[in-house]
C-alpha cells in the first residue's frame, strides 16, 4: 500500500497492463432525503466532510478514484483486498456521526477511455451497491474467492453472509455476499442516536428529518 494517490496521473497510465481491477462503488443511504431535511448550507458542509474522509482513505491504498457524482464514489483498487480494507474503514467512518453508506465490491475486466472506466464489469458493480443494500458492505462472489486466497489475519473476525439476489438483466439470481464486522450494529445505532439529537434541536427541518429517520 505504497502507493501515492494518483490523482495527477491518467487512469491509463496507472491501468498500465492490467485490465482485471477491483471496483467499489459507494454511496450515502437517504441522502437526498437527508440533504432535503438538512438545508443546502448544512448539507454541503457534511458532504465537505464526507469527501474528505473518503479521499484520505482512498490516499492510503494502491486506488485511483474515477469520479464523484453527487455523493458517489467510483473508485478502482489493484486488488479486492484493498478494496475491502477501504470499503471498511469508510463504513465505519464516513466523515460525519450521522451519515451511514453502503458500499458494492466486484472484481473483472474493464475498458478505459478517456479517463473512465467501461464494460459490463462496471455496471454489474453498481448493481451490487445497490440492489437489496440497505446500508452494508456487498460483495461479488469473485471478490470473495480473492479475499479467501489472501486469508488476511485482519479479516479474520469478518463474518460474510452469503446471499442470492436477482438483479435487474439477469435471468438467474446472484450470489453475493453481505460483509458484517465486529461493532457494526452497535455503530449503526449510534449514528441514529446522533439523529436524535439532531432532531431534538429546535429547526425547521426536525420534524423532516424525524420522518426521513425514524418513519
Amino acid at each position: 500500500m505504497s502507493d501515492e494517490f494518483p490523482m495527477k496521473q491518467s487512469l491509463e497510465h496507472w491501468v498500465g497492463t492490467s485490465r482485471i481491477l477491483a471496483i467499489v462503488f459507494t454511496h450515502i443511504v437517504d441522502s437526498t432525503r437527508l440533504g432535503r431535511a438538512l438545508v443546502d448550507e448544512h448539507w454541503i458542509e457534511i458532504l465537505r466532510k464526507h469527501v474528505a474522509k473518503a479521499r484520505s482513505l482512498m490516499n492510503r491504498y494502491s486506488c485511483y478514484e474515477i469520479k464523484m457524482i453527487g455523493d458517489l464514489f467510483m473508485a478502482a483498487f489493484r486488488s479486492a483486498i484493498d478494496a475491502l480494507d477501504f470499503a471498511l474503514a469508510f463504513h465505519a467512518d464516513s466523515g460525519d456521526e450521522m451519515l451511514r453508506v453502503r458500499a458494492g465490491i466486484h472484481v473483472g475486466p474493464v475498458r478505459v477511455f478517456e479517463n473512465d472506466l467501461f464494460g459490463m464489469m462496471v455496471n454489474y458493480t453498481k448493481r451490487v451497491e445497490s440492489t437489496r443494500n440497505p446500508d452494508l458492505i456487498v460483495i461479488r462472489d469473485e471478490a470473495k474467492r480473492h479475499i479467501d486466497y489472501e486469508k488476511a489475519s485482519r479479516h479474520s473476525l469478518l463474518h460474510f453472509n452469503a446471499r442470492e439476489i436477482s438483479f435487474k438483466g439477469f435471468d438467474e439470481p446472484q450470489k453475493v455476499w453481505y460483509v458484517l464486522y465486529p461493532g457494526m450494529m452497535q455503530l449503526l445505532r449510534e449514528k441514529q442516536n446522533n439523529a436524535k439529537e439532531l432532531i431534538s434541536k429546535p429547526s425547521p427541518a426536525a420534524q423532516v428529518l424525524k420522518k426521513v429517520w425514524f418513519g
